[in-house]
C-alpha cells in the first residue's frame, strides 16, 4: 500500500506541474466547456490488487471489520480512447488499456486440486476494452470528472506452484477472460483549442482465479493521456450592433 501510494504521489506530482505550466500558457481561442468527438492515448502504469484478508477496528471487532488488500508489482503498458461529448457535464467513451506484465506473489495459498499448499507466483498480462460514462465537472480550462462502466478483459498468467511444505513445482499457464465492474475519476487540462492532457487512477474488477487468489482481485491504473478534440469550443456570442448613424 506505500508503494502505491507513492506512485500515486508521484503521479500526481507530475500532472501538478504540467497544470502550473497550462496556468501560465495562453490558450487561443478556447472557451469551455464544449461538446463534440475526441482521441486520444498515452500510457498508464497498473498492477493488481488482491483482498488477503480482515482485520477489526477495534480489539473486540465492537465497530465491525474492513478488508485489506496487498498489491503486485506493477508494470507499464498503454492506452487508446476515443468518445462524444454529448453535453457540457457528460461523455460517452470507448477505451482500450493494455497492462503489461504484473508480478503477483503469494506464499502458502491451498490449492484444492493438488490438495496441498503452494507458493504462487504469477506473471499476469491483460487487455482490457472498456465501454463507460463521463460525469465531467468543467472550470474553464480545466475539469475533473468521474467514470463509471464496465471492463471487458482478457487475461494470461504464466504460473509457478513451488510446493510450501515440500519439494514438487508445478508450472503451467491459464487464460481467462470476463467482465469487470469499471470506476475511475480523473482530470485535466486544455492546452489550446483542440488539445487537452488529462490524469486518471482507474480500477477494474477481474476474476481472481487467473490469479490463483480466493478473494477480490482488481486490476488498479494510473493512466496519463494526450486528447485531440474535434468541433472543440463553442462560437462566440455575437455583440448586437450600433444603430445606423443618422445621416443629415
Amino acid at each position: 500500500m506505500t508503494a502505491r501510494l507513492a506512485r500515486v504521489g508521484g503521479g500526481a506530482t507530475c500532472f501538478a506541474a504540467i497544470l502550473l505550466f497550462t496556468g501560465a500558457a495562453q490558450a487561443q481561442g478556447f472557451e469551455a466547456p464544449w461538446r463534440g468527438i475526441y482521441v486520444g492515448g498515452g500510457g498508464n502504469f497498473s498492477d493488481v490488487s488482491v483482498e488477503v484478508g480482515s482485520a477489526c477496528y477495534d480489539y473486540d471487532c465492537w465497530w465491525g471489520e474492513y478488508d485489506y488488500y496487498e498489491d503486485g508489482d506493477g508494470d507499464y503498458g498503454y492506452t487508446l480512447h476515443a468518445g462524444w461529448r454529448v453535453h457540457d457535464y457528460v461523455a460517452l467513451e470507448l477505451g482500450y488499456v493494455d497492462t503489461g506484465d504484473i508480478r503477483w506473489e503469494e506464499d502458502i495459498v491451498y490449492f484444492p486440486e493438488f490438495n496441498d499448499y503452494y507458493n504462487n507466483r504469477v506473471d499476469f498480462s491483460a487487455q482490457i476494452t472498456q465501454v463507460s460514462v463521463l460525469g465531467i465537472l468543467p472550470f474553464d480550462r480545466f475539469e475533473v470528472y468521474l467514470r463509471l462502466g464496465a471492463g471487458f478483459w482478457d487475461g494470461e498468467s504464466v504460473q509457478r506452484l513451488d510446493q510450501s511444505f515440500g519439494t514438487d513445482v508445478v508450472n503451467r499457464s491459464v487464460s481467462d477472460s470476463g467482465t469487470g465492474f469499471l470506476g475511475g475519476v480523473g482530470f485535466g487540462v486544455t492546452f489550446s483549442k483542440n488539445l487537452h492532457v488529462r490524469f486518471e487512477v482507474q480500477s477494474t474488477t477481474i476474476d481472481e482465479d487467473v490469479l490463483n487468489a480466493r478473494n477480490d482481485s482488481s486490476v488498479d491504473s494510473m493512466l496519463l493521456e494526450v486528447q485531440l478534440r474535434f468541433g472543440a469550443g463553442k462560437a462566440a456570442g455575437t455583440q448586437p450592433s450600433a444603430p445606423p448613424t443618422a445621416t443629415p
